[in-house]
């Protein structure tokens, strides 16, 4: 591809690299070069005809609610996979629940969390659940079903959830471990456990979505299990590396408050696919304070003077949801205070901050990170999202607006891409014309911009707060290039 000019010389200084060697005229020229600033936005896609995508669904006790609104948001999700990848696509869900010692095998007596009979750490999951009851006091059942397997093609997407039955593999339950592992289920299932059921094929993308309203709890042995009146809240506690007495070591062992670190996974999950950026996508619905900031998400304690002892502060609690939580009618009966004060915990997620870690590690190689509240009544334009985010992007959204395209510059592996191209329907090509009224095309082939730019909305998508980028059909990299490849695009520009 030629380098075209961008700008008048005079800027040429002030830009660097942005800049070309033109001399066209510009009404930005006479701004003084104090004003003029330059920002680089860059991602990498992969070319990809298929996906594989894991499902990791937090089966403990107060996700009922966010199982259903998965369920029947599945289908804004499936409209997108099918778009981009026709039927080529599987899926397969595990849960939260890794085999430890708080956490065994379900027997005829257990305690409040165990391992289904159908088995969990990493295992996929093929038990078809419903419920019974009500989302305040659920009651599940489980079946399975021969023409449901534990990895569904896209004409098995009806397993994952049936909107006429209410019944689906997506209902995992609510019976899962208090000790929530989002990251060692992927692990123990794409690496280890699944050698006879092998899930991962070479060309497709892989994409991990965890849906939990808790935060991740590590590798088992990380946290000491079954202290008295700690509970599942010691995994915050290694999460923060202090307990709310600001110990950074558990008082009767003397075990450090940690956990495994965040980049052990990225690692991991990278190496499934051979290191190769944006042939792994990792997407969190998870306990937020901002969605628009996720960063902001901490994890901080609160004193319980009914229970004696400190708690977790939620990140986020779902709009409406404590409303209908029904009081006591006895206010000295115990039991309906412990249902009411089940309930009003049951709208809340706790901090998901190793969640939003990794969703960063994954979004600052190439973008391939997606986050977004579980705090919300209907998963419907997040699963729509998370479709567009597994797929090959048609629109790339922008942190920074653009002050003018004529001063913007699109790297394509490492080659400038011209502003206006001959649009020939082949896909084939890229030859470069100088604009509208360049008649150096073909007889019926235009000249026309190689890329467009839109404009923040308004009011602005949190996600796109400085508008997007779009390619012309002729060049759009997911047709243009080859399956297999790896495509690095920059955009280098002046904002504001």
């Amino acid at each position: 591809m030629a380098r075209r000019g961008l700008m008048h010389a005079g800027l040429l200084l002030v830009l660097g690299g942005l800049l070309g060697s033109g001399c066209q005229q510009y009404e930005f020229e006479e701004l003084p070069s104090s004003v003029i600033k330059e920002s680089r936005w860059e991602t990498t896609i992969a070319i990809s005809a298929a996906a594989d995508i894991l499902f990791v669904i937090d089966n403990s006790g107060s996700m009922v609610g966010e199982q259903l609104q998965l369920g029947g948001s599945f289908g804004a999700f499936t409209a997108e996979l099918e778009d981009a990848f026709g039927d080529d696509y599987r899926i397969a869900v595990v849960t939260t629940g890794v085999e430890s010692p708080g956490c065994p095998p379900c027997g005829g007596t257990y305690p409040s969390s165990c391992m289904n009979e159908t088995g969990e750490s990493g295992r996929f999951q093929n038990r078809l659940g419903h419920n019974d009851g009500t989302i305040l006091d659920p009651n599940f059942s489980f079946t399975t079903d021969p023409n449901c397997p534990a990895v569904m093609s896209a004409a098995q997407k009806s397993c994952f959830y049936d909107t006429a039955s209410e019944r689906g593999i997506a209902l995992v339950g609510t019976n899962g471990c208090g000790y929530e592992r989002g990251l060692e289920p992927v692990r123990l299932a794409l690496s280890e456990l699944q050698a006879g059921q092998p899930f991962l094929r070479e060309n497709a993308t892989l994409a991990i979505i965890i849906v939990s309203d808790e935060e991740d709890c590590g590798r088992v042995g990380d946290v000491t299990e079954g202290i008295s009146n700690v509970g599942g809240d010691i995994c915050y506690y290694s999460s923060k590396g202090r307990d709310p007495e600001e110990r950074t070591n558990e008082p009767d062992t003397g075990k450090p408050y940690e956990l495994t670190p965040i980049d052990y996974y990225y690692n991991e999950f990278m190496k499934l696919k051979g290191n190769q950026v944006g042939m792994v996508k990792f997407a969190a619905i998870v306990g937020v304070t901002d969605p628009e900031d996720p960063s902001t998400t901490e994890i901080t304690y609160y004193w319980d003077d009914d229970d004696n002892r400190y708690r977790v502060n939620a990140a986020c609690e779902t709009p409406g949801c404590k409303a209908q939580c029904p009081p006591p009618q006895d206010p000295n009966n115990p039991a309906q205070q412990r249902k009411y004060k089940n309930c009003l915990t049951a709208c809340e997620a706790k901090p998901g901050v190793r969640y939003i870690n990794l969703v960063e590690m994954f979004k600052a190689n190439g973008d391939n990170g997606f986050i977004d509240t579980i705090c919300q009544n209907n998963f419907s334009a997040t699963m729509k999202a998370v479709g567009e985010f597994v797929r090959c992007p048609k629109i790339f959204k922008l942190n920074e607006p653009i002050l003018h395209p004529d001063l913007a510059n699109i790297l394509i592996n490492d080659q400038e891409v011209p502003r206006y191209s001959c649009g020939f329907s082949d896909q084939v090509r890229l030859v470069e014309c100088s604009g509208p009224d360049d008649g150096s095309c073909p007889d019926g082939v235009d000249c026309v911009p190689t890329w467009t730019y839109q404009p923040p909305t308004d009011p602005p998508d949190p996600k796109a707060k400085g508008g997007t980028i779009s390619f012309a059909s002729h060049y759009d990299p997911c047709e243009f290039f080859e399956t297999g490849e790896s495509v690095h695009i920059e955009l280098v520009y002046v904002i504001p």
